[in-house]
């Protein structure tokens, strides 16, 4: 009588497979992650590059780019301009949203009826890299992951001599105005939203407040080594906080709509603002560029052109970059 045998996996085998698996997974996850993030990366600079298309219709319109804050007819004075309109805002019909655009009340304050119905403050998919994380439940929880650039400037109503960026308090900048070229000066860049959580300080998602300026702190091209103390200083003050970050496309305001390139991309220096009685971002500040990539941020020069800007760019040349009218020499970015 013939018998019939039956093989099989040992249980060795068995583990030898298994092991074989894992082996390949370990090393294929990362390449596939590494895939995934260079195709959202990618996606992050094609938003950029129609910001920069419509920064650019939007001057071919009006002779000029919006200014970093317009202000509503009902709330126009300098001192109460932190409730006015964004410059992205203002470019919603030059980036296929006419519809949001059609339903704001610009005599009325960006946080009021209608302006803050939720079917106007609602997410914009080109406002957002999905590198980032959003987190719902905020003021606003719409989200922007690029800011305009406030140049090397504290921004909030300091002198003209140290409004020195792409966008400037209530004013608006001519091409002709940029006396170092387009090319060469940084429109707007990358930032990474608020989560909403006021008891943990978070270097990416929150901004500390009422941190007095150091001696030595100007206005404008502020010293690396004196943004350092500072930045030191704000790091004892994590438990008044702001959470909020860049979380209102709306609102036309540092820490929302605007950055500054004071600090280097990604800076472990805090973003940090120095007003004491401010209950919103309404002062002076730090606000760094940052996001998820892994080395960098990307910006919009003010040609249209993107780049991707390394954590370890020259100091002095990121702060030239970001300045439009002083004339000095910029190298490699």
């Amino acid at each position: 009588m013939l018998r019939s045998s039956r093989k099989g996996f040992t249980l060795i085998e068995l583990l030898v497979v298994i092991a074989i698996i894992a082996v390949l997974v370990a090393i294929l996850l990362p390449a596939v992650q590494q895939a995934r993030e260079a195709a959202r990366r990618s996606q992050c600079g094609n938003n950029l590059k129609q910001f920069g298309v419509a920064l650019h219709n939007y001057h071919e319109a009006f002779g000029m780019f919006p200014p970093a804050i317009c202000p509503s007819v009902y709330d126009s004075s300098t001192t109460t301009a932190w409730r006015g309109f964004s410059v992205h805002t203002m470019l919603l019909p030059y980036m296929d949203q006419a519809g949001i655009y059609g339903k704001l009340d610009f005599n009325r304050r960006y946080d009021e009826a209608p302006n803050a119905n939720n079917d106007v403050r609602k997410r914009i998919a080109n406002f957002l890299c999905p590198s980032d994380f959003t987190y719902p439940g905020g003021v606003n929880d719409a989200g922007v992951n690029y800011a305009v650039s406030a140049g090397p400037s504290t921004f909030w109503n300091v002198g003209v001599a140290d409004r020195v960026g792409f966008v400037q308090f209530v004013k608006s900048v001519r091409i002709g105005d940029i006396m170092d070229g387009t090319s060469n000066v940084v429109a707007m860049g990358e930032v990474t939203v608020g989560n909403n959580d006021t008891a943990k300080y978070e270097l990416r998602r929150s901004l500390i407040r009422a941190q007095a300026y150091p001696t030595g702190f100007t206005r404008s091209f502020t010293p690396q080594a004196v943004l350092n103390a500072y930045g030191q200083q704000c790091l004892g003050g994590t438990t008044n906080i702001h959470a909020t970050l860049h979380q209102q496309w709306m609102n036309g305001i540092g820490g929302q709509t605007i950055f500054n390139t004071l600090n280097t991309p990604n800076s472990p220096n805090p973003d940090c603002h120095d007003c004491a009685g401010c209950g919103w971002y309404d002062s002076q500040g730090v606000w760094t560029a940052r996001s998820r990539h892994t080395g960098g941020v990307q910006v919009l020069m003010a040609d249209g052109a993107v780049k991707f800007i390394g954590d370890s760019v020259d100091f002095t040349n990121w702060q030239r970059a970001g300045g439009a009218f002083d004339g000095a020499p910029i190298g490699d970015l």
